[in-house]
């Protein structure tokens, strides 16, 4: 088997679900392959050389969130930088940050089922502020958010910071919801704290949340 870098598939993959979900739509194939050449440029290879070490790399990799997310922020960063070169107007429908002086962190977790600790597939995850979804920083961002399998059970957010409304720097609390047919639903609680401009590229990372299926005992599609 000849060398392979895990860190290639890994990028690629996140790629594709956010040019599908998120990113405009006219990103041509050289842009495509730029933003890959420039988020492997900015993360550590992870070289393997039998298929043994193939398995245990994505093993590994699928449960380091840390990883994933930074891959997913160099995208993001990737997307802007690269479309500003050839189309700042493209650029700027790609990826916006409001102008702002106060920003709440991205919020970023993974949900799984409890008993296998298989992904599931479409577990909407609502992020709620008092008895409402709360308001993202922008339409990029999905609330609620529906998990996927590409993306490996992960979920994130952005949510807007409005002063008139939360009145506060530190402890602005706030709900995530998980909702799925054949799971019991979970709520979490959790606080956020106000950044500034110059780091609001802050994240929260929230633990794995574990959901139970209804029907102990059963073989469901995605545990297969």
């Amino acid at each position: 088997m000849p060398v392979n870098n895990l860190m290639k598939d890994i990028v690629i993959n996140t790629l594709d679900e956010v040019l599908k979900k998120e990113a405009p739509k006219d990103v041509s194939s050289t842009s495509r392959d730029d933003i890959i050449a420039y988020v492997l440029n900015r993360v550590p290879p992870k070289y393997v050389t039998s298929e043994r070490g193939f398995l245990y790399g994505i093993l590994d990799a699928r449960y380091k969130v840390q990883e994933r997310i930074d891959v997913l922020f160099l995208i993001y960063e990737a997307i802007y930088k690269i479309l500003k070169r050839r189309d700042p107007a493209s650029a700027a429908r790609a990826i916006t940050v409001p102008e702002s002086t106060a920003y709440l962190p991205h919020i970023v977790g993974q949900v799984l089922e409890e008993s296998t600790l298989s992904v599931i597939p479409d577990v909407e995850v609502t992020l709620m502020f008092g008895t409402a979804p709360a308001a993202m920083i922008d339409s990029d961002w999905e609330n609620p958010y529906r998990t996927s399998q590409a993306t490996k059970g992960h979920f994130h957010f952005w949510p807007k910071y409005s002063d008139s409304a939360m009145k506060s720097t530190s402890g602005i609390p706030f709900k995530l919801t998980f909702r799925h047919p054949r799971c019991v639903d979970q709520t979490l609680d959790l606080s956020l704290d106000v950044s500034g401009k110059s780091d609001f590229g802050v994240s929260r990372f929230i633990p794995i949340v574990l959901m139970k299926a209804k029907e102990e005992g059963k073989d469901f599609p995605w545990s297969q």
